[in-house]
């Protein structure tokens, strides 16, 4: 009767051993511990509740009869339990919590990894919940781990929350929901995103996961979807609808529909859509994903010289215990020229690539290195039209030189060509009817801004820029000699003179024939009166 005892508790074991086989993802035991592996962090909350103990009868029995799945009998009739994801869920509920008297806390153990492994030397043989709270990164769903009396002695299981699925029909132990943004031209003819110009529509896509809550959650304290725009203003119309569809393909929440289009308003630069109410939607469509899509103006028509434009989008969303954030971003630059030296730091100090100068000034940089221009004979107050593409196309912007004779544009795309035509002159000088092309030339790696030159004229005149962390940094070497590039104007000329003493003795004889008829006329009156 001993033996058969033996026995029971023998394949009793071997089925927990196999329970958390399929829960864990590892079969992993040990002789002084249970471990949790594979946290974020050691400041978690990780708290084990008793759903199986050991009777020393020998045998397993549910703590809370009826609780777990059979899976079968024993020799000696004894059930064998076969907990499942679902029993574990129900379990995990609050009721049931308040009814699991065992329960026993991990501690950080520094023993495997540096952070976010934890053990526990006071479990009791049998099976036990594992519920993790606290965390700001992932979603730690509840799972199990085993203790099991082996004729070897007892071993302690391992929960490895790194293997996601419970099983492959079931939620994930542990998730980690994400947010991804990306972004293409409304001009489906203009394929570069990175490099935009003010106006430019900018069609933009968000995909947002939603937690895969277990069964034994009940609402979602938060769900927060939101987009912060810089450099760029929101954009609803019946040419640039917002959308709200559902990853795959099943129908989108009316509710939900209403909160996202209600929150993008036209010409706003963020908006938020807070979901948090929307308890059932969220609890129902766990591991789906939320896609909008919508649309934005590019308006950074202050921006300085080169400026990385990150819109970031957000996704906030409940744990247990505790709410995770994630971003997502996508970055645009727009260029301008003689505008402020640093990328995102504003100064005084302007860079200086054109200046208007009269046919006797000159323009250099003071010395290499510098953002400084030394421009003789300036002249301000002549107005210019930007131009797209063309010296005739369309007007971009219409720009006047100041004192020192300067041009400050911004929010400009690279790799198109733009022209300045003189419209207006300064007082006493001539329009100068040449256009001038200027180009940004721009390098990017994996998206990101690694410098870029600033181009006038026909004869590449270039100012050469490296952009490394935000910062832009002049390159004026004796090799790479940057290049102001002076748009002259001429005086105007005065009317030509025939020579001589011209007009001037006309204008004196006439005077002498006015006097002396004057002096006529009183003379014969006076004798007529006598």
């Amino acid at each position: 009767m001993k033996a058969k005892k033996v026995l029971a508790m023998l394949i009793a074991s071997a089925m927990i051993m196999g329970t958390s086989v399929t829960a864990f993802g590892s079969n992993t035991t040990y002789t002084d511990a249970a471990r949790v592996m594979n946290l974020e962090n050691d400041n978690l909350t990780v708290t084990a509740y008793q759903i199986i103990k050991y009777n020393p009868a020998g045998y397993y029995e549910a703590v809370i009869p009826g609780s777990i799945d059979t899976n079968g009998t024993t020799t000696d009739g004894k059930a064998i339990l076969d907990p499942t994801s679902e029993n574990i869920e129900e379990l995990a509920s609050q009721e049931n919590l308040s009814k699991l008297k065992t329960v026993e806390t991990f501690t950080a153990d520094k023993t495997t990894t540096e952070v976010g492994d934890y053990k526990c030397e006071n479990l009791a043989p049998g099976a036990w919940m594992i519920i993790v709270t606290g965390s700001d990164q992932y979603l730690y769903n509840p799972a199990i781990i085993s203790v099991n009396v082996t004729s070897d002695g007892t071993k302690y299981g391992e929960l490895n929350y790194a293997a996601d699925e419970w099983n492959p029909v079931a939620y994930p132990k542990r998730s980690e929901p994400k947010i991804t943004k990306t972004a293409e031209k409304a001009d489906a003819g203009d394929t570069d995103i990175v490099g935009v110009q003010r106006n430019d529509v900018l069609k933009f896509t968000l995909e947002a996961d939603i937690p895969d809550y277990s069964a034994d959650v009940e609402g979602v304290d938060q769900y927060i979807i939101k987009d912060t725009l810089d450099g760029l203003s929101l954009v609803q119309s019946e040419q640039y609808p917002v959308t709200v569809t559902m990853s795959d393909g099943s129908e989108i929440d009316s509710d939900v529909e209403t909160i996202i289009k209600g929150a993008i308003i036209n010409d706003e630069a963020d908006f938020s859509a807070d979901l948090s109410e929307q308890d059932t939607f969220l609890l129902q469509n766990g591991g789906k994903k939320i896609v909008i899509t919508y649309y934005a103006k590019v308006t950074s028509t202050e921006k300085i010289n080169v400026d990385e434009l990150n819109n970031t989008a957000e996704l906030s969303y409940s744990t247990r215990g505790g709410v995770a954030k994630k971003e997502a971003t996508t970055k645009h630059y727009t260029f301008g020229f003689d505008t402020g030296f640093n990328g995102t730091v504003t100064t005084e100090d302007k860079t200086g690539e054109f200046i208007k100068i009269d046919e006797n000034g000159s323009v250099v940089y003071k010395e290499y290195g510098s953002g400084e221009v030394d421009a003789t004979e300036p002249l301000k107050d002549a107005v210019f039209e930007l131009r797209i593409n063309e010296p005739d196309g369309e007007v971009f912007g219409t720009y006047t030189t100041d004192e020192n004779g300067r041009l400050e544009v911004n929010g400009l795309d690279s790799d198109v060509n733009y022209y300045l035509v003189e419209k207006t002159a300064p007082s006493g000088y001539t329009v100068n009817t040449t256009p001038v092309k200027v180009k940004i030339n721009a390098t990017y790696e994996k998206g990101i801004l690694t410098g870029y030159d600033v181009v006038f004229g026909e004869d590449d005149a270039i100012t050469h820029y490296r952009y490394d962390d935000g910062e832009t940094t002049i390159v004026n070497t004796a090799n790479t000699a940057s290049n102001p590039f002076g748009f002259k104007n001429t005086t105007l000329t005065s009317l030509p003179s025939t020579g001589g003493i011209g007009t001037t003795i006309f204008t004196i004889g006439g005077c002498v024939i006015m006097v002396t008829a004057a002096g006529l006329y009183f003379a014969t009156r006076k004798k007529s009166e006598k």
